[in-house]
């Protein structure tokens, strides 16, 4: 588990699959990311099977995040992404997804700085992380820089422009 000022994060279960569902399903949540929302609860299994293999294969993979008093935020945390973006493969990717509700609060800055740190700290993961954000989504290009990354590029991901950051 990987903790935070204000929050907790721990893998995920099957029966977390109704939570992701209603942040996944939400279109509001997804207006940078292509803008496809989960359309069944079906979905939300199949992604969380998928993340159970994660942990299994790599030891780490994307972590539900809760506050202190156990509410729901979302998700974030490293993935090992084997598919080659913006020429790179073999990597980890840090991402993160909360409820519209938790938006601007710094609690997504807060989150990726302690699982950077916790991944640094026990020397699990030190280099090759990486991380994709919307150019238009000036809120999570911020949650990035303040987060320690570097943003080295500018390139397109499926047709829309992206920023490319590198620790």
């Amino acid at each position: 588990m990987i903790t935070s000022k204000r929050t907790y994060l721990r893998k995920f279960k099957a029966e977390d699959c109704e939570l992701l569902f209603n942040l996944d399903s939400n279109s509001i949540v997804h207006e940078y990311l292509y803008n496809m929302p989960m359309k069944s609860l079906s979905e939300a299994k199949k992604y969380i099977s998928v993340l159970l293999n994660q942990y299994d294969k790599y030891g780490l993979g994307r972590l539900i995040v809760f506050d202190k008093n156990n509410n729901f935020i979302g998700w974030a945390g490293l993935k090992y992404n084997i598919s080659t973006i913006n020429n790179k493969s073999n990597f980890y990717d840090l991402g993160f997804r909360l409820k519209p509700e938790y938006w601007g609060k710094g609690i997504a800055t807060e989150v990726s700085i302690a699982i950077l740190h916790y991944y640094k700290s026990d020397k699990k993961i030190i280099n090759n992380i990486y991380a994709i954000a919307s150019t238009e989504n000036i809120a999570s290009n911020k949650v990035l820089l303040k987060s320690g990354l570097s943003l080295i590029t500018e390139f397109s991901l499926l047709g829309k422009p992206v920023n490319w950051y590198e620790l």
